[in-house]
């Protein structure tokens, strides 16, 4: 790839690009992995709450744990970087005054994630983040801060909203026109909770409510408002439509559903295991209608363009590299967010009940155009919430029937953006 050689190129010039990592879980410590194998560029620092996890994502490379540094002082910090020793803080906030040139922010937190982004940006930092429950409720606001900074923010390659953005770009190469962009999903359960999803998180080895916010759908709808947001095409209806379909019928199944080209929404069920797609048309089809069938691709005039795999942290180098050598983002959004996720009560919800995070026991959330939003709790904000109001299960809450923490960060920015 021709990124690759110029990445190479660009560390024999300058030497290796120190990247931090903030977060040490499932993701972040493959997202390390992936960077230390990677031309150009190295994991020199990562910040993690639980200093011990940092340290074990570096031994695990086999490094000697005596070799790596452990710090919160920044100067110590920057001592070990520019000598190209690892090191690992518990502070992500120390950060701002390190010589590092990217962030990589996968944590999955929404308050802590939100203020480390935020402070990235704000310090000239460029950042690429995992966190789409951060950027689906805030990803306008990033870029703004980000350009008013002069640095880059983006979405990575290797979740499902870079990748099928990526594919995206692929198929608008080639002059089709995307009619709609598909998240793949095996199945859904929208009230599965940590108890009932107890047997899936201990057979992927994920937490219990990483796994609840896959099992209710929560994260997929979550996924599709980062894509919609950064692409500008909205779902048809609240929560999508979850179509049935394969991948040899998909080109018929998917068009015949939707109310009109320009739409995000998902495949339910099938042979698309975890994968992402594209519906698109040629404006010049007659041209090449021929040349289609002759591909496999069917006689049209929908096609449906497929990716079967997203390797998540094993993807995200191509996104640092191209940041790093062509000073580009994967993804931009230059205007307010054209889709919200709603939440949903998962159960009937009482008055003065403390809600729980996103994949816990008190609610879901359906993407909606942010017209059809405003007035509704988003999902991204139901752990700062508690309800002033009843709302039965499966009944959108209202934003005046909760009371918000008006002191998380998180809570102000959200705010703040809406008053712009």
């Amino acid at each position: 790839m021709g990124i690759w050689n110029r990445l190479r190129a660009y560390g024999e010039q300058n030497g290796d690009t120190p990247i931090a990592i903030v977060g040490a879980g499932y993701v972040a410590t493959g997202v390390i992995h992936s960077i230390a194998q990677s031309p150009g560029m190295k994991p020199a620092i990562i910040a993690n709450r639980n200093v011990d996890r940092a340290v074990s994502a570096l031994t695990a490379l086999g490094i000697d744990e005596g070799s790596i540094v452990r710090s919160d002082d920044p100067s110590v910090l920057a001592n070990a970087i520019s000598a190209g020793k690892p090191a690992v803080t518990s502070h992500a906030s120390v950060l701002t005054d390190l010589p590092i040139g990217v962030v990589v922010e996968a944590t999955g937190a929404l308050d802590y994630g939100t203020e480390t982004t935020l402070a990235m940006l704000d310090s000239g930092k460029h950042v690429v983040t995992f966190n789409a429950e951060c950027d689906s409720l805030l990803g306008w606001l990033f870029h703004e801060r980000a350009r008013a900074n002069g640095v880059i923010y983006t979405i990575a390659d290797g979740d499902q909203p870079g990748v099928l953005f990526r594919l995206g770009q692929e198929v608008e190469a080639m002059g089709f026109e995307v009619s709609a962009l598909l998240n793949c999903k095996r199945h859904l359960d929208v009230h599965q909770n940590p108890e009932t999803g107890a047997g899936y998180a201990a057979r992927d080895t994920t937490s219990s409510h990483m796994t609840t916010a896959f099992g209710d759908g929560t994260k997929m709808q979550v996924e599709q408002a980062v894509v919609a947001n950064a692409t500008g095409t909205i779902p048809d209806v609240r929560g999508m439509h979850g179509i049935a379909s394969t991948v040899a019928t998909a080109a018929v199944d998917i068009p015949a559903v939707l109310s009109s080209p320009g739409r995000v929404d998902f495949t339910l069920g099938g042979d698309f295991g975890a994968g992402v797609g594209i519906v698109a048309t040629h404006p010049n089809h007659d041209l090449h209608s021929q040349a289609m069938g002759f591909y496999k691709m069917g006689p049209g005039p929908e096609y449906f363009f497929f990716r079967p795999y997203h390797l998540v942290h094993l993807e995200i180098p191509l996104t640092i590299a191209e940041l790093i050598v062509d000073h580009e983002p994967l993804a931009t959004i230059d205007a307010p967010h054209v889709a919200e996720v709603v939440a949903i009560a998962k159960k009937d919800l009482v008055s003065g009940e403390a809600l729980d995070c996103i994949g816990g026991f008190s609610a879901y959330g359906h993407i909606d155009t942010a017209e059809n939003a405003v007035g509704y709790l988003p999902v991204g904000l139901v752990e700062y919430a508690t309800m002033t109001t009843p709302v039965a299960q499966d009944e959108p809450i209202p934003l005046d029937a909760v009371a918000l923490d008006e002191s998380k960060t998180i809570v102000k920015e959200w705010r703040a953006m809406h008053s712009i």
